[in-house]
């Protein structure tokens, strides 16, 4: 079963819901206003699609300082999990992952081939 992680509210995220609600695709939620992410899953992410996962162009990135952006591209995955872990709105979304599948962003071209 595929995971998405995300803010209900986001629209970006309401168009992947309706993207798999209409293909029938089972998946879970994972809502990062209601559950803090963890680390392991944090680090698979940053393994998985890398610099991407940082959503520089959103508004919790901007309102960040310089030293608190310069440690979020820096790789210490220990300090950036614990700017993502009380900011987790910085994260990119949606993000997908399943068996065989991992996503990150809305591309309804690149969904249909994954999905």
């Amino acid at each position: 079963m595929l995971k998405i992680y995300g803010i209900k509210n986001c629209n970006t995220m309401k168009k992947s819901f309706d993207f798999l609600n209409q293909k029938g695709v089972d998946y879970e939620f994972f809502d990062y206003k209601k559950a803090v992410l963890s680390q392991d899953e944090f680090a698979n992410f940053v393994a998985t699609f890398g610099d991407k996962v940082i959503n520089k162009q959103g508004t919790t990135y901007r309102k960040f300082d310089d030293n608190t952006k310069v440690i979020l591209s820096s790789g210490d995955m220990s300090a950036m999990y614990e700017i993502v872990k009380a900011n987790q709105s910085v994260l990119k979304r949606p993000i997908v992952m399943g068996d065989g599948v991992a996503l990150i962003g809305f591309d309804e071209g690149e969904w249909v081939g994954a999905l």
